[in-house]
């Protein structure tokens, strides 16, 4: 601003010097003007060489304000020049300051929004920070209560095997673990292999190592073993091993059981059918055995109540057998496992097939169909006795030498 002040005082200064030139030659061309006719009197009265001399001072006199008059135009011209270019920097000037004052405030207004975000970051961090310090407190306590649990574990453990070392100087201790053991086979071999039987036995056997103690103290797990007996003698066992034999039966005789084929009538058959009497009365039954043995070689119609199905080929046939046969080792499976469903149904394959390939009045089919009748209603029992109430005492009676009472006694 200041560099414009002074630029305009020099183009006012300059202004002022050209517009006193400017008088100047104006004032002298006025005298000039006013000095002519004086001149031309003299002229007229003065000699020849007297003009001459006025001439040459007037033709020096009109060069000097012609160079005057070029220069003033030169330097109102350079005048004007420096104007334009002051305008166009002062207008430069205030575009670049403008353009500055914008920016400037896009800057300030993207420190503001940064701001803004900064501090919406930090508060959003606040909760996350507050919920990890938490779970560190947490994690920490958890430690020491995990530590805390093993070492009472520990102890526990310690306890029980002091327990256990006093328990083993008693001389009936070996007989109670062996009564222990029979129980837990008893139990395998209850809801493992579904043999009550044995189950009973183990149990009675138990109850014989108790008994050979000589302890009263031990009547409540001679009770428990009486019940858990009761309740295994109650179980309704299923004929695993009679009903594996008999499909084995079906299977050895499988192989020849016959298919069901079209048979044709023999040639006795035929001619006691078409043997004629001698009585004239029988006139038209002869007539119609006549008729029948004429027309018997010509079409053939059989009467059949089951139905027929279309004769097999060997490969067919093969396959027929074999899909039977694995139908009844899939009972046999399911047998063994005590699924009931899948019993039934590979057995029921098995006779719809039976029925419906093989010739139902051969004794053998209908031996092995009423046996696969008699299979398809064996009911498998499950077993719903879950655990023994002797289990329970009898490790106590191993662990600690002696029952331990439910109850506290009252004081």
């Amino acid at each position: 601003m200041e560099n414009n002040k002074q630029d305009s005082s020099q183009l006012n200064t300059k202004d002022s010097t050209a517009e006193s030139v400017n008088n100047e030659a104006e004032s002298s061309t006025e005298l000039e003007t006013s000095t002519t006719p004086s001149t031309k009197q003299t002229a007229q009265s003065t000699p020849p060489s007297s003009t001459k001399i006025v001439n040459t001072e007037s033709h020096s006199d009109d060069a000097t304000s012609t160079s005057n008059r070029k220069s003033s135009w030169w330097v109102r011209l350079s005048i004007l020049l420096c104007l334009i270019i002051a305008l166009a920097g002062i207008g430069i000037s205030y575009l670049l300051l403008v353009e500055l004052e914008s920016q400037k405030i896009e800057l300030q207004t993207q420190n503001q929004q940064t701001q803004a975000i900064s501090n919406e970051v930090t508060e959003a961090l606040i909760e996350p920070k507050r919920r990890i310090a938490e779970l560190e407190i947490q994690q920490q306590n958890d430690s020491l209560a995990y530590q805390q649990q093993n070492q009472l574990a520990k102890s526990h453990q310690q306890l029980q095997e002091r327990v256990a070392t006093i328990a083993q100087r008693n001389p009936n201790h070996w007989m109670a673990s062996e009564a222990e053991y029979l129980v837990r086979m008893a139990g395998r071999k209850l809801w493992l292999e579904n043999d009550p039987k044995t189950a009973a036995s183990l149990l009675s056997s138990a109850d014989d190592r108790i008994e050979a103690m000589k302890d009263p103290a031990l009547l409540p797990i001679r009770r428990a073993l009486a019940h858990d007996l009761a309740k295994t003698n109650a179980i309704k066992t299923t004929d695993v091993a009679g009903t594996i034999y008999t499909i084995d039966s079906i299977l050895i005789q499988l192989d020849s059981l016959p298919l069901n084929r079209a048979k044709a009538q023999s040639a006795e058959d035929l001619a006691e059918q078409h043997v004629m009497t001698d009585s004239l009365d029988d006139w038209q039954s002869n007539l119609a055995k006549t008729w029948h043995s004429v027309t018997d070689g010509f079409i053939t119609i059989r009467k059949r109540t089951t139905d027929l199905e279309p004769l097999l080929a060997p490969d067919q046939q093969w396959y027929l057998i074999e899909n039977i046969r694995n139908k009844l080792l899939q009972a046999q499976l399911a047998l063994y496992q005590h699924d009931e469903v899948n019993y039934r149904q590979s057995i029921g394959f098995a006779r719809t097939w039976i029925q419906q390939y093989f010739d139902l009045e051969e004794t053998k089919t209908q031996e092995a169909m009423t046996a696969l009748d008699a299979l398809i209603t064996v009911k498998i029992e499950q077993v719903k006795h879950t655990n023994f109430e002797s289990t329970r005492l009898l490790q106590q009676l191993i662990t600690f030498g002696s029952l331990v009472p439910t109850e506290e006694p009252q004081l």
